[in-house]
């Protein structure tokens, strides 16, 4: 029975988290959102995430259930660097020159690479 309510549970908040910390700050004003990464303990990854924390900067995570740590991990907001897919340099996300779904990429020449054209 645990395995059905993890998979429902998955499904039930998976992508939604922006969506439901959203709907928790009408509800409580007081709530600030964060993005960022939630490190899963079990999954061993770090996944792209929305939060939100209350004022005395406790968590407080609608969408923790989509985990099977159910929330334990670790919670990193995102500082506002990211890294070219292709060649690992830093950049402010400001400063990037594509975003192609979840990878980026610092010039034409580095996405060019990446996805074999060049």
């Amino acid at each position: 029975m645990e395995k059905i309510e993890e998979v429902s549970n998955y499904t039930k908040y998976r992508g939604k988290c922006k969506e439901l910390c959203e709907q928790a700050i009408k509800e409580d004003p007081s709530l600030t959102l964060v993005r960022g990464h939630y490190f899963c303990f079990l999954w061993g990854t770090n996944e792209p995430h929305w939060w939100t924390v209350r004022k005395d900067g406790t968590v407080c995570d609608p969408s923790a259930l989509q985990f099977p740590d159910k929330g334990m991990g670790t919670y990193t907001p995102f500082n506002g660097i990211v890294e070219c897919s292709q060649c690992k340099k830093e950049m402010e996300e400001e400063k990037v020159y594509n975003f192609e779904g979840r990878y980026a990429f610092c010039s034409h020449e580095c996405y060019g690479k990446f996805v074999g054209i060049l």
